[in-house]
C-alpha cells in the first residue's frame, strides 16, 4: 500500500512539474510524457505517446535534433552488439541543444532539450528527454544581437562622419585658395582669350569639386538648404515631367500619389534629387531587362517603419505619423553583404567615383528628422523608403532680395583677418584689397587681440576663421567684444554653417561664409553688414 502510494505521489510531482519530461524508446517513440510538456506542446497527454519526438520539432531545426539524438541511438546498436553496460548504467552522457518546437497550432517556440540514455535490461532501452521554455531568453538574446548590430553601425557612422566632415573642411580650404587665386589672375588677365578660357575651365573644375566637398557635409547632415513646405505628391509629379525622358524606354514607370500629397518640411531641390537617384538606383539595378519602378506617396504610422536597414543608423523617431516617399523596383536586388553598406559614403557597386547618391539622401533624411530605409530580396527586386514628419501646411516663408554688388573703392573700411592658415590668410588680404578695403592679418586670436587693441576705433569689421589651435574663432570673437561690443563679425569655415553655429555662443555673428567662397560672395556680404546699402526687408512668398 505504501509503495502504491509514493508511486501516485511520484506521478503526480512528475505530471505537475514546471519542466517537461517525457520518455522515448529505442526508436524514438514517446512512451511517457509529462502534463507540462503536453501543455507546452498544446496537446492532449494521451496524443503524444507513441509518436515520434521529431514530429513536434520545427523542419528547418529537425538536422539539429537528427546530429544531438545520433550519438545515443548509436549507443543503442553498440550494446546490441555485445559492448555495452550493466543493467540500469547510463552509457551515454547526458547532453543538451536548443531548438525550436511547434505547438498544435503551428507556433513556434525555443526551447532547451537535454536527453540521457539508459540500458535497463537485455535489448531494453530508453531515452529521457527534459523540455525547458526559453523563448524569452532567446527573445532577449535576439533584441540584444540588433542593439549590438546598431552600435556598430552607429560607431561606424560616427567614424565615417568624422572622416567626411575633416577631409570636407580641409578640402573647402585649399579650394578657396584654388578658386581665389584663379579669380583674380582671370581679373587681372589682359587679352588673350586661349589662356582665359583655360582659367575659366580651371574655375569651373573647382566650384565642381566643391559641390563634392558640399555632398560631403550633406552627409553629415550639415547642409540641407532652405526648408519649405513641400507637397510630396505635387514634387513628384513636377520632377517626372522633367525627368522621364531620360528613362529608358524597356522601364516602366507606375505612380500611385495621393491628392493633395502629404507635406513635409524640405527644401525642394535636394529633395527632387533624392527621388532623381532612387529612381535612377532602380532603372540601373533593373539593368537591360524589362522591368518597372512605381513611386508612392502615402502618410505612414511611426510603428510601421522597419527598425533594421535604415539610414542614419543613431536614428529616432521624434513623431507618430511620417509622409512616406516609397520607390519600388524589379531590379536585381541587394545582397546581405551590400545591405551593410548601402548608405555608407563612396560605396557602389557600379564604379569608383559614384556612391554618394545614397549617403547624401542619409544626410538630408538627417537634416529633417527622418530617416531612408530598404528592402530587398536577391533578383526580384528592392523597395526604398524616403520618410519625414508630416506637417501641416500654410506656413508663409521668406524670401530675400540679394542687395547690389557694392564699390568699396569709394569708402575708407579697414578689416581684421584672423586665420591660422597662412595661405588663406594670404589669399583673404589679397581679396580684399582687390576690393578696395584697408586689411590687417592675424594667424591667431591672441596676435588679433593685440592689432584690435592697437588699431581700435579704426577697424570695421573681424572676419576670422572657426578652427584655430590657440583660440577658436568663438573665443576670439567674444574677446574682441569685450574691447568693441558693437563690432560686425563674420566668421569663416570650411564646415558648414549649421555645425559652426551648433552649441550654445554668447555672442552672434552678422554674417557666415561658407569657404570655399567667391569675390562676390565676400562683397556681397561686406557690403551687407557694413550697412553700405539699403537694407530690404523679408517679404512673405504669396
Amino acid at each position: 500500500m505504501a509503495l502504491v502510494k509514493a508511486r501516485v505521489r511520484y506521478f503526480d510531482l512528475y505530471d505537475v512539474a514546471p519542466i517537461g519530461y517525457c520518455t522515448l524508446n529505442a526508436k524514438g517513440l514517446i512512451t511517457e510524457a509529462n502534463k507540462t510538456i503536453a501543455s507546452l506542446l498544446g496537446v492532449a497527454q494521451a496524443e503524444l505517446i507513441e509518436r515520434p519526438l521529431s514530429h513536434f520539432i520545427l523542419k528547418q531545426d529537425q538536422d539539429i535534433y537528427y546530429l544531438f539524438s545520433k550519438p545515443f541511438f548509436k549507443s543503442v546498436a553498440a550494446v546490441q552488439r555485445g559492448q555495452g553496460r550493466t543493467r540500469g548504467d547510463p552509457y551515454s552522457e547526458s547532453s543538451t541543444c536548443e531548438l525550436r518546437m511547434v505547438k498544435k497550432d503551428q507556433a513556434a517556440f525555443w526551447v532547451s532539450l537535454k536527453m540521457s540514455a539508459v540500458h535497463w535490461a537485455e535489448q531494453q532501452f530508453e531515452f529521457r528527454v527534459t523540455l525547458s521554455d526559453i523563448s524569452d531568453r532567446k527573445r532577449a538574446e535576439e533584441r540584444q544581437v540588433d542593439l549590438d548590430v546598431q552600435q556598430k553601425q552607429i560607431q561606424k557612422a560616427e567614424s565615417l562622419q568624422r572622416m567626411a566632415g575633416a577631409i570636407a573642411h580641409l578640402f573647402n580650404n585649399q579650394l578657396y585658395v584654388v578658386m581665389g587665386n584663379l579669380e583674380m589672375a582671370l581679373d587681372d588677365l589682359v587679352g588673350s582669350p586661349t589662356v582665359r578660357s583655360k582659367l575659366v575651365n580651371a574655375i569651373r573644375a573647382a566650384r565642381r569639386s566643391s559641390e563634392v566637398s558640399g555632398l560631403m557635409l550633406t552627409y553629415l547632415g550639415h547642409n540641407a538648404g532652405e526648408a519649405e513646405s513641400i507637397d510630396l505628391s505635387a514634387m513628384c509629379l513636377d520632377s517626372l515631367s522633367r525627368i522621364q525622358r531620360y528613362i529608358p524606354d524597356h522601364v516602366a514607370i507606375e505612380t500611385d500619389l495621393s491628392f493633395p500629397g502629404p507635406v513635409v518640411k524640405a527644401n525642394t531641390s535636394q529633395l527632387q534629387q533624392v527621388l532623381i537617384q532612387l529612381i535612377t538606383n532602380g532603372w540601373e539595378a533593373i539593368g537591360d531587362r524589362i522591368g518597372r519602378i512605381r513611386i508612392t506617396t502615402k502618410t505612414i504610422n511611426a510603428s510601421e517603419i522597419p527598425k533594421s536597414h535604415i539610414a542614419p543608423a543613431e536614428w529616432r523617431c521624434v513623431a507618430e505619423i511620417f509622409a512616406c516617399l516609397e520607390i519600388s523596383d524589379t531590379g536585381c536586388g541587394i545582397s546581405g553583404e551590400e545591405m551593410d553598406k548601402i548608405f555608407d559614403p563612396f560605396f557602389s557597386t557600379k564604379f569608383t567615383g559614384r556612391g554618394l547618391g545614397l549617403a547624401v539622401a542619409t544626410g538630408l533624411a538627417k537634416a529633417w528628422n527622418g530617416m531612408i530605409g530598404v528592402e530587398s530580396t536577391v533578383g526580384k527586386g528592392s523597395v526604398f523608403r524616403f520618410c519625414l514628419p508630416l506637417v501641416n501646411d500654410g506656413e508663409p516663408l521668406l524670401a530675400e532680395q540679394l542687395p547690389e554688388p557694392w564699390d568699396f573703392k569709394k569708402t575708407a573700411k579697414t578689416v581684421l583677418v584672423v586665420d591660422d592658415d597662412y595661405i588663406v590668410r594670404t589669399l583673404t588680404v589679397a581679396v580684399l584689397e582687390r576690393l578696395g578695403l584697408s586689411v590687417h592679418a592675424a594667424a591667431g586670436g591672441k596676435e588679433a587681440i593685440a592689432l584690435f587693441q592697437r588699431h581700435q576705433g579704426k577697424i570695421d569689421c573681424l572676419i576670422t576663421d572657426l578652427c584655430m589651435p590657440d583660440m577658436d574663432g568663438w573665443e576670439t570673437l567674444s574677446a574682441v567684444r569685450k574691447i568693441q561690443a558693437d563690432l560686425p563679425v563674420i566668421l569663416s569655415s570650411g564646415y558648414d554653417e549649421a555645425k559652426a553655429m551648433s552649441g550654445y555662443h554668447s555672442e552672434h555673428i552678422q554674417a557666415f561664409l561658407h569657404k570655399p567662397y567667391s569675390l562676390d560672395d565676400v562683397r556681397e556680404v561686406l557690403g551687407r553688414i557694413l550697412g553700405l546699402q539699403n537694407s530690404v526687408s523679408p517679404v512673405p512668398v504669396t
